[in-house]
Order: structure tokens, then sequence, then C-alpha cells
């Protein structure tokens, strides 16, 4: 029997022939380019040459920057099709035993913080629409994001009507305040939260470019150590911006997440954002309800299987807070087997394993698991034992030396 696992946070990779088909044409030439150089891969953005440690392909193929790995994996050759496949995806999925996967970009994750708000837009709606078609192959077991940038607010209203119209499972925000200061906290974006609550779709705040402008972060880190740093530090942020903003106590009613910044922070966070309010009360504002009732009310987080952390947060906000997610096929997701790390776990209870891998993940994203269980067909039960899950996902797709 398969336990129909929800993968939260899949990921695939945009087809850099994306952006020359559906593109306007006044933007092609700022789009993502990816050249060979004397037999090396040149990749440039927004008119600039990228400063990648590591090639495409191996970004896309996990524990590629392990020891037994390689920086210079070739996208085209030696990367799963899975990527960008919708038929082999599903096979993997078959394979892995994931019932569902909710999907994210690669290339279209971080946007907020470029100069050119139009390019943006038009960079977001082009991927939108390309994993939308993806999708369709099979709605059921395909759940997208929609690329949401906010540098203008109402390109970004159309484009969440477009979203819910198109069928897409939730909107992908970026932690990154606007170029304009606004962060998730604004009240500038309450318009937004209330579609979402009146749609009954909820916001993901994905981990964007560790290297972002914005956040300073380049001008101290290099590449290795943005990741390091940079990636959980978005995610306090945008944390922080909502609770402190105000955002889930002007609107109880949405669902967020916060997703591929790791889990363990968590706890010592949102305590510290309680006890922050008791010790300085006088110039904190009023606040109904504290940090950690307003994230086990309303939030979820997903992300490493492996955390040290993990067992701590599931018992301070819930194990239906945290979500299971592979980060497939990123370099820096769970690897080999996401699955079998978090199986073999010691330190939770099978109900929980159960709660982060199936049962928290279909309630925040609206997912019918009767439905779904039935679609999948025989072979595919709920009540699968947890120990019998896993063990596939790394005998399954290409190895990191091929």
């Amino acid at each position: 029997m398969r336990l129909p696992i929800i993968d939260a946070d899949g990921h695939v990779m945009e087809p850099f022939g994306l952006w020359q088909e559906r593109l306007p044409a006044r933007y092609r030439h700022m789009a993502w380019t990816r050249v060979m150089v004397d037999g090396r891969e040149k990749v440039q953005f927004f008119g600039s040459p990228t400063s990648f440690e590591w090639s495409i392909g191996s970004l896309c193929t996990p524990g590629a920057l392990s020891a037994s790995g390689r920086l210079d994996i070739d996208l085209d050759t030696e990367v799963d099709p899975g990527v960008n496949d919708p038929t082999r995806r599903l096979a993997l999925m078959d394979a892995q035993g994931i019932g569902a996967s909710v999907l994210f970009p690669t290339m279209t994750l971080g946007l907020d913080d470029l100069p050119d708000p139009g390019f943006a837009n038009a960079s977001a709606h082009a991927y939108n629409d390309w994993v939308r078609e993806f999708s369709s192959a099979d709605p059921l077991r395909f759940r997208w994001a929609a690329v949401l940038p906010l540098n203008d607010l109402g390109w970004a209203a159309a484009e969440l009507e477009w979203a819910i119209g198109a069928g897409a499972t939730t909107i992908m925000l970026s932690p990154i305040p606007t170029p304009a200061g606004q962060s998730l906290g604004s009240a500038d974006l309450d318009p937004l939260w209330a579609r979402l609550v009146e749609a009954g779709m909820p916001a993901v705040v994905h981990a964007a470019n560790p290297a972002s402008p914005t956040l300073g972060i380049v001008h101290h880190l290099a590449n290795r150590a943005q990741w390091q740093m940079g990636v959980p530090f978005q995610l306090q942020l945008a944390v922080l911006h909502v609770i402190d903003g105000g955002t889930l106590d002007r609107f109880p009613q949405l669902r967020m997440g916060f997703f591929e910044g790791d889990v363990g922070w968590l706890p010592h966070w949102l305590g510290r954002l309680d006890e922050t309010y008791d010790k300085m009360a006088l110039i904190s504002g009023e606040h109904r309800r504290g940090a950690l009732e307003q994230f086990r009310q309303q939030c979820v987080i997903s992300g490493e299987p492996a955390d040290a952390g993990l067992a701590l947060t599931a018992a301070t906000v819930g194990a239906d807070r945290v979500l299971w997610a592979s980060d497939w096929p990123h370099q820096d997701g769970a690897w080999p087997d996401p699955i079998e790390i978090m199986r073999d776990r010691t330190d939770l209870s099978e109900a929980d394993k159960r709660t982060m891998f199936v049962d928290g993940a279909a309630r925040f994203f609206g997912i019918d698991l009767d439905a779904l269980t039935a679609y999948l067909g025989e072979g595919w039960n709920r009540e699968a034992p947890i120990d019998a899950i896993g063990g596939m996902l790394s005998a399954t797709t290409r190895a990191v030396t091929v």
C-alpha cells in the first residue's frame, strides 16, 4: 500500500525557451538566457551575467553539491526530464509514492526586487501561464502556485483574479519587501488578503534569491553563506512583518504558509516575538493575539526533513502546521530520499508523520483526500503504514555522478 503523500513544495525547472515564446518582445533581451561559451555554460539575467558557482543542471539535481556531486551537471543530458515534462513527472511521483505535488518555480523565484516592475510582472505571467498548462496534464495531482510580484499592486490584483479563474491552488509571494518599502505587513496589501479570504485561497511566502539586493546580504556573504543565512532570514523577516504588521489580526480567516527556509528557528522566533511584546508593551502597539497563537491558528511552515528542530517545531505549533516538502529537484533539497529521512526519524510519532506527510497539506491547500485517493486507484490508501513508504526517490532519479 502507498500513502498518498502530498509534496507541499515541489519545483519545476522552466524551459529556457519559455521566455522567448511567452514574454512580450520588448522584454526578451532581459530574460534568462543560457549559452555555451568554449564548452562552459554562461547564464544571463536582466542583461547581466550571473555569478552562479554551479551549472543550472547542478541546481536541478538533488545532492549535486555534496562530496559525491559535480558543479557542471548538464541540464540537457544529465537532469531528469521530470523537471519540466509532466508525463515523466507523474511517473516519478508514482514511483516515489507521492499522490499530489504543489509546484513552485525555479528561475522565477526572485522578481520582487527587480528595478523594472513591467519586466517582473510579464515574467511572472509568462511563468504562470506555462505552469497552468503543465498542470493541466493532471489537475488533481498537479497543484500550482501563481507567482505574484507586489511592485505594482494594481497589476497584482488583476493577476490574482486571473490565477483564481485559471485554477491556481495558491499564490507565491516573496518575503522580500518591495523597492517601495512595502512589507507583507503593510496595510496597502489588505485588498489582496481580502480577496484571498473571499476566494478561500491560501498564500505561500516562499524563500527567494538569498543574494537579494534589497536585503543587502550580498555585500556581506559569499554564495554558499548566502544560502546558509539568507534563506531562513527571509522567512523570519516575513513572519515578523505579517504578525507585527497586524495582517493576521485584520484577516483571521487568512491562511499563510512560509516555505523553504527550514523550521528549527520558528519556536525561538515566535517565543522571542511574544516576549518582546511583553517587555516592550508601551511601544509594541496592540496585538489581540500573541505571535504563537496567531501562527498556530492561521499559518503553516515547510522545510528540511532532516532539520534538527523539526520535532520541537511540531510540538510547539502542532504537527498539522509543519508540512513535508521534497524541494525536488533542487540541489539544496533533502537528499538522497526526503521521504525516507522523515520516515526514519525517531523523535516523531507515527501520527505526527502521517499528519506532516498528508493531512496538514491537504487541509492547508484544500485538497480532498478521499477524491485524490479514489482517483489514484488501487494500491493507494490513507491508512497505509508509515514504515512501508519511502526508499524509492533516489533509485528512480538519475544519479548525481551520471
